[in-house]
């Protein structure tokens, strides 16, 4: 879903609306062995038309807005000129959503504004198509003198028939506010992609040494709390360059998924050519406020992004890890395609439980 499809059924939304005001919405007829009188209401208008039966002629034609039709069918003029403001309103709305959608693409918007612009134009237009369903009958009765007991239906007469039915403007105008309700449904959940990085951002890259010696701890009662590791994503990447898997703490798009992937493929690129590589080294990529912990094994290459802590205490559970997913998926990772590796992702879920350490690989 996007705004370009919101846009396009809206598009037809309004297409269908403009072809209803051409098209009556409800009719009545009766007809003898003389005449035939035919009262057809379009959207804004009601036509009188009486044929000569005999002659095949027109013998009377007259067309009456709402406000003229109130003289002598008041009823009628009332139920229709409600579903004329109804129907204006929706088309106002959906313009106004267009507007909106428009809006969003250029300033970045929440699709949200344009949505709820949609979904009052379908509020609208469906209202005004089921409420003469309930208005008209009774408003017939009173005004046209026949025996109207619903919206659609027929009376025989000894010496006449009277018909009366909805036409094409009615299902036109059902048919756009659904086309809207689809309009709504692509636009209202969208919100303005999350950028990754900064416009402006210092990279620096640290290789941090295999082996260390650490230096012996201070005292116990000196020594600071280390703050813990803030992971929000791990991406797994197979020796072709794919993004094998991807989890995230956060939601995060497809699009953003993809970009970052390629992103994290790029710099461990960069960095297999910068330095000589072994397998198990890591690196740290400083990203702006974020830092991008890499270890490589057989060109497999499993990556974190951290927001805050001490990377320190991760590095050893990615070696740790690297070597698990060696022993258990390293063939098919090194020929990965896209196929399902069922328990990768339990595998990988160690990484956001810290005093956890996954168990060493088989011999």
């Amino acid at each position: 879903m996007s705004i370009w499809s919101g846009i396009a059924a809206a598009g037809v939304a309004i297409a269908l609306a403009f072809a209803a005001v051409a098209n009556p919405i409800w009719e009545w007829r009766t007809e003898d062995s003389q005449h035939t009188e035919v009262w057809s209401y379009s959207p804004f208008s009601a036509r009188h038309t009486i044929y000569n039966n005999t002659s095949k002629q027109v013998d009377f034609l007259r067309d009456y807005p709402y406000n003229q039709l109130a003289s002598i069918q008041p009823d009628m003029a009332r139920a229709l000129a409600e579903y004329s403001q109804f129907f204006v309103l929706s088309l106002a709305a959906g313009f106004a959503g267009i507007g909106l959608s428009v809006l969003s693409v250029w300033k970045k918007l929440r699709g949200l504004y344009a949505g709820i612009a949609f979904l009052a134009s379908c509020a609208s237009s469906l209202y005004a198509s089921f409420a003469i369903v309930f208005t008209i009958p009774p408003a017939a009765r009173t005004d046209l003198r026949i025996p109207v007991p619903q919206f659609l239906g027929q009376y025989a007469g000894s010496s006449f028939n009277t018909t009366w039915t909805p036409l094409a403007g009615w299902v036109l105008v059902i048919g756009a506010g659904l086309a809207f309700a689809w309009a709504s449904s692509d636009l209202w959940h969208l919100v303005p992609g999350r950028k990754l990085t900064p416009k402006k951002m210092e990279v620096t890259i640290k290789r941090i040494p295999s082996t260390a010696t650490a230096a012996p701890p201070p005292p116990a009662e000196l020594v600071p709390p280390t703050p813990e590791p803030d992971i929000e994503e791990v991406f797994l990447i197979g020796s072709n360059s794919l993004l094998v898997k991807h989890m995230s703490r956060s939601l995060m798009s497809d699009k953003d998924r993809d970009v970052v992937g390629s992103m994290i493929s790029a710099i461990s690129s960069f960095v297999r050519e910068a330095f000589t590589e072994r397998d198990g080294e890591v690196h740290e990529v400083t990203l702006g406020d974020h830092r991008f912990v890499m270890c490589s094994d057989r060109g497999i290459v499993l990556a974190v992004l951290v927001s805050s802590g001490n990377t320190e205490d991760i590095v050893h559970r990615l070696r740790h890890l690297l070597a698990i997913l060696d022993d258990r998926y390293g063939d098919r990772l090194a020929t990965w395609q896209g196929e399902p590796l069922e328990g990768i992702e339990d595998e990988l879920q160690v990484l956001w439980q810290p005093y956890h350490l996954p168990p060493p690989p088989a011999a």
